[in-house]
Protein backbone atom coordinates (compact mmCIF):
# COMPACT_ATOMS: atom_id res chain seq x y z
CA UNK A 1 0.00 0.00 0.00
CA UNK A 2 0.73 3.54 -0.33
CA UNK A 3 2.21 5.28 2.50
CA UNK A 4 -0.09 7.38 4.79
CA UNK A 5 0.11 10.82 4.11
CA UNK A 6 -0.12 13.58 6.92
CA UNK A 7 -3.76 15.65 6.23
CA UNK A 8 -2.04 19.29 6.03
CA UNK A 9 -3.05 22.13 4.39
CA UNK A 10 -0.07 21.68 2.18
CA UNK A 11 1.37 19.83 -0.25
CA UNK A 12 2.92 16.90 1.41
CA UNK A 13 5.70 14.19 -1.13
CA UNK A 14 6.79 10.84 -0.40
CA UNK A 15 8.96 8.09 -1.94
CA UNK A 16 6.85 5.24 -3.53
CA UNK A 17 8.03 1.85 -2.79
CA UNK A 18 7.56 1.21 -6.56
CA UNK A 19 10.04 0.99 -9.97
CA UNK A 20 7.13 2.38 -11.68
CA UNK A 21 6.38 5.48 -9.50
CA UNK A 22 9.03 8.31 -8.92
CA UNK A 23 7.38 10.03 -6.02
CA UNK A 24 3.52 10.63 -4.45
CA UNK A 25 2.15 13.88 -3.32
CA UNK A 26 -0.97 14.35 -1.49
CA UNK A 27 -3.46 17.22 -0.71
CA UNK A 28 -6.07 17.74 1.68
CA UNK A 29 -7.84 20.83 2.54
CA UNK A 30 -10.28 23.44 1.79
CA UNK A 31 -10.28 23.89 -1.71
CA UNK A 32 -6.94 23.69 -3.52
CA UNK A 33 -3.57 25.66 -3.75
CA UNK A 34 -2.41 27.65 -6.96
CA UNK A 35 0.39 27.29 -7.56
CA UNK A 36 3.09 28.79 -10.58
CA UNK A 37 3.07 27.41 -13.86
CA UNK A 38 5.58 24.48 -14.55
CA UNK A 39 6.02 21.02 -15.67
CA UNK A 40 7.72 17.94 -15.00
CA UNK A 41 9.98 15.48 -16.34
CA UNK A 42 7.86 12.77 -15.21
CA UNK A 43 4.01 11.91 -16.48
CA UNK A 44 1.47 13.45 -13.57
CA UNK A 45 -1.25 11.33 -12.51
CA UNK A 46 -3.84 13.84 -10.99
CA UNK A 47 -6.29 11.35 -8.46
CA UNK A 48 -9.28 13.39 -7.04
CA UNK A 49 -11.09 11.69 -4.47
CA UNK A 50 -13.04 14.68 -3.03
CA UNK A 51 -13.95 18.13 -4.47
CA UNK A 52 -11.67 19.23 -7.64
CA UNK A 53 -8.69 20.08 -9.20
CA UNK A 54 -8.37 22.98 -12.11
CA UNK A 55 -5.58 23.90 -13.91
CA UNK A 56 -4.87 26.39 -16.82
CA UNK A 57 -3.12 24.31 -19.59
CA UNK A 58 -3.04 25.88 -23.56
CA UNK A 59 -4.70 29.14 -22.37
CA UNK A 60 -8.12 26.84 -21.31
CA UNK A 61 -9.21 25.81 -18.09
CA UNK A 62 -9.17 22.08 -17.14
CA UNK A 63 -11.22 20.83 -14.43
CA UNK A 64 -10.60 17.14 -13.02
CA UNK A 65 -14.05 16.75 -10.73
CA UNK A 66 -13.79 13.95 -7.69
CA UNK A 67 -13.79 10.44 -9.25
CA UNK A 68 -11.82 11.54 -11.78
CA UNK A 69 -8.02 11.18 -12.64
CA UNK A 70 -6.27 14.06 -14.92
CA UNK A 71 -2.86 12.38 -16.59
CA UNK A 72 -0.55 15.57 -17.64
CA UNK A 73 2.20 14.06 -19.88
CA UNK A 74 5.90 14.96 -19.04
CA UNK A 75 6.55 18.39 -20.42
CA UNK A 76 3.12 19.69 -20.44
CA UNK A 77 2.90 23.54 -18.60
CA UNK A 78 0.35 23.43 -16.36
CA UNK A 79 -0.86 26.13 -13.43
CA UNK A 80 -2.63 24.38 -10.64
CA UNK A 81 -5.43 27.02 -9.92
CA UNK A 82 -6.89 27.67 -6.73
CA UNK A 83 -10.38 26.51 -5.91
CA UNK A 84 -11.63 27.64 -2.65
CA UNK A 85 -14.63 26.10 -0.80
CA UNK A 86 -15.33 22.39 -0.06
CA UNK A 87 -12.29 19.93 1.22
CA UNK A 88 -10.32 18.80 -1.61
CA UNK A 89 -8.34 15.52 -1.40
CA UNK A 90 -6.05 14.46 -4.01
CA UNK A 91 -3.14 12.36 -4.91
CA UNK A 92 -0.82 13.16 -7.28
CA UNK A 93 1.62 10.50 -9.05
CA UNK A 94 4.81 10.73 -11.05
CA UNK A 95 5.37 8.46 -13.11
CA UNK A 96 8.31 7.95 -15.72
CA UNK A 97 7.61 9.80 -19.01
CA UNK A 98 7.24 6.60 -21.04
CA UNK A 99 4.60 5.00 -18.62
CA UNK A 100 1.47 7.66 -19.31
CA UNK A 101 0.29 9.74 -22.58
CA UNK A 102 1.66 12.40 -24.84
CA UNK A 103 -1.31 14.90 -24.19
CA UNK A 104 -3.98 15.66 -21.72
CA UNK A 105 -6.54 13.34 -20.91
CA UNK A 106 -9.07 12.98 -18.30
CA UNK A 107 -10.52 9.54 -17.58
CA UNK A 108 -12.94 8.68 -15.05
CA UNK A 109 -12.21 6.21 -12.08
CA UNK A 110 -15.62 6.24 -10.45
CA UNK A 111 -15.83 6.85 -6.89
CA UNK A 112 -13.58 3.30 -5.78
CA UNK A 113 -11.16 4.63 -3.00
CA UNK A 114 -12.65 6.71 -0.33
CA UNK A 115 -9.06 7.73 1.05
CA UNK A 116 -5.38 7.66 0.17
CA UNK A 117 -4.62 5.06 2.44
CA UNK A 118 -6.30 2.44 -0.01
CA UNK A 119 -4.98 3.45 -3.23
CA UNK A 120 -1.69 1.08 -3.85
CA UNK A 121 0.77 1.43 -5.98
CA UNK A 122 -0.65 -1.41 -8.63
CA UNK A 123 -4.11 1.01 -9.23
CA UNK A 124 -1.54 3.96 -10.14
CA UNK A 125 -0.15 1.50 -12.68
CA UNK A 126 -3.56 0.53 -13.98
CA UNK A 127 -4.77 4.37 -14.50
CA UNK A 128 -1.04 4.81 -16.42
CA UNK A 129 -2.12 1.52 -18.42
CA UNK A 130 -5.60 2.40 -19.26
CA UNK A 131 -4.23 5.78 -20.72
CA UNK A 132 -1.85 4.15 -22.81
CA UNK A 133 -4.19 1.71 -24.01
CA UNK A 134 -6.15 4.60 -25.39
CA UNK A 135 -4.15 7.73 -26.71
CA UNK A 136 -2.94 7.89 -30.22
CA UNK A 137 0.76 8.19 -31.23
CA UNK A 138 2.63 10.80 -30.41
CA UNK A 139 2.32 14.06 -33.24
CA UNK A 140 4.79 15.89 -35.19
CA UNK A 141 4.35 18.83 -33.24
CA UNK A 142 4.76 16.84 -29.81
CA UNK A 143 8.24 15.87 -31.68
CA UNK A 144 8.85 20.08 -32.67
CA UNK A 145 8.12 20.75 -29.12
CA UNK A 146 10.88 17.80 -27.45
CA UNK A 147 13.63 19.62 -29.72
CA UNK A 148 12.87 22.98 -28.57
CA UNK A 149 13.04 21.61 -24.79
CA UNK A 150 16.14 19.37 -25.18
CA UNK A 151 18.03 22.31 -26.85
CA UNK A 152 17.09 24.63 -24.01
CA UNK A 153 17.87 22.13 -21.23
CA UNK A 154 20.66 20.47 -22.50
CA UNK A 155 22.73 23.21 -24.11
CA UNK A 156 25.05 25.46 -22.37
CA UNK A 157 24.97 28.23 -24.96
CA UNK A 158 23.24 31.29 -24.41
CA UNK A 159 20.00 31.88 -25.83
CA UNK A 160 21.02 33.93 -29.21
CA UNK A 161 23.32 31.13 -29.91
CA UNK A 162 20.48 28.54 -30.12
CA UNK A 163 18.22 30.56 -31.89
CA UNK A 164 20.65 30.98 -34.84
CA UNK A 165 20.95 26.98 -34.37
CA UNK A 166 17.04 26.96 -35.10
CA UNK A 167 17.54 29.49 -38.12
CA UNK A 168 15.84 32.20 -36.51
CA UNK A 169 16.69 35.48 -34.42
CA UNK A 170 16.73 36.01 -30.85
CA UNK A 171 13.41 37.55 -31.03
CA UNK A 172 11.88 34.94 -33.52
CA UNK A 173 13.31 31.81 -31.42
CA UNK A 174 11.53 33.43 -28.13
CA UNK A 175 8.05 33.97 -30.41
CA UNK A 176 8.59 30.12 -31.39
CA UNK A 177 9.43 28.94 -27.65
CA UNK A 178 6.40 30.75 -26.12
CA UNK A 179 4.11 29.67 -28.86
CA UNK A 180 5.13 25.97 -28.79
CA UNK A 181 6.39 25.73 -25.08
CA UNK A 182 4.10 28.24 -22.97
CA UNK A 183 6.77 30.54 -21.70
CA UNK A 184 10.05 32.48 -22.73
CA UNK A 185 12.63 30.49 -23.06
CA UNK A 186 14.63 31.66 -20.16
CA UNK A 187 11.70 30.81 -17.96
CA UNK A 188 11.68 27.61 -19.46
CA UNK A 189 15.23 26.91 -18.49
CA UNK A 190 14.23 28.43 -15.08
CA UNK A 191 11.45 25.99 -14.64
CA UNK A 192 14.06 23.02 -15.81
CA UNK A 193 16.59 23.84 -12.78
CA UNK A 194 13.65 23.38 -10.88
CA UNK A 195 13.49 19.82 -11.85
CA UNK A 196 16.90 19.24 -11.69
CA UNK A 197 16.94 20.81 -7.99
CA UNK A 198 14.12 18.11 -7.21
CA UNK A 199 16.09 15.15 -8.29
CA UNK A 200 18.99 16.25 -6.25
CA UNK A 201 16.75 16.29 -3.49
CA UNK A 202 15.16 13.15 -3.96
CA UNK A 203 18.61 11.65 -4.10
CA UNK A 204 19.50 13.09 -0.99
CA UNK A 205 21.84 16.18 -1.81
CA UNK A 206 21.82 18.40 0.82
CA UNK A 207 19.83 22.03 0.06
CA UNK A 208 22.92 23.98 0.28
CA UNK A 209 24.79 22.12 -2.59
CA UNK A 210 21.54 21.69 -4.59
CA UNK A 211 21.07 25.21 -4.89
CA UNK A 212 24.26 25.68 -6.08
CA UNK A 213 24.55 22.59 -8.43
CA UNK A 214 21.35 23.02 -10.06
CA UNK A 215 22.67 27.21 -10.60
CA UNK A 216 20.49 29.16 -7.66
CA UNK A 217 22.27 32.40 -6.60
CA UNK A 218 21.56 30.61 -2.82
CA UNK A 219 19.53 28.70 -1.09
CA UNK A 220 16.94 30.96 0.04
CA UNK A 221 16.59 32.12 -3.71
CA UNK A 222 15.71 28.17 -4.33
CA UNK A 223 13.63 27.81 -1.11
CA UNK A 224 11.41 30.77 -2.61
CA UNK A 225 10.99 29.66 -6.12
CA UNK A 226 10.66 25.75 -5.21
CA UNK A 227 7.75 26.84 -3.40
CA UNK A 228 5.89 28.94 -5.30
CA UNK A 229 5.99 26.67 -8.21
CA UNK A 230 5.54 22.93 -6.17
CA UNK A 231 4.16 24.16 -3.47
CA UNK A 232 6.12 23.38 -0.14
CA UNK A 233 10.14 24.04 1.09
CA UNK A 234 13.05 22.61 -0.26
CA UNK A 235 13.12 21.58 3.34
CA UNK A 236 10.21 19.93 3.97
CA UNK A 237 10.74 17.87 0.63
CA UNK A 238 13.84 16.70 1.49
CA UNK A 239 12.92 15.58 5.13
CA UNK A 240 10.29 13.56 3.22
Amino acid sequence: MIPRFAMTKAWTYRRADSDDIVELASWRGAGSLGLRPHFHDESQIVLVLSGSRAFRIDGATVTVPAGHAALIPAGMLHAPMATPGAETVCLNAYVPANRACSSLRIISVENRWRSIDEISPAHISEIADDTLSRVPSRSAGHTGRAKLSTALTESPEPIGEIAASFGRSREGFSRMVRRELGVAPHAFRLLARLNLARRLLRAGEPIAAVAADAGFSDQSHLTRLFRRTFGTTPGVYWRD
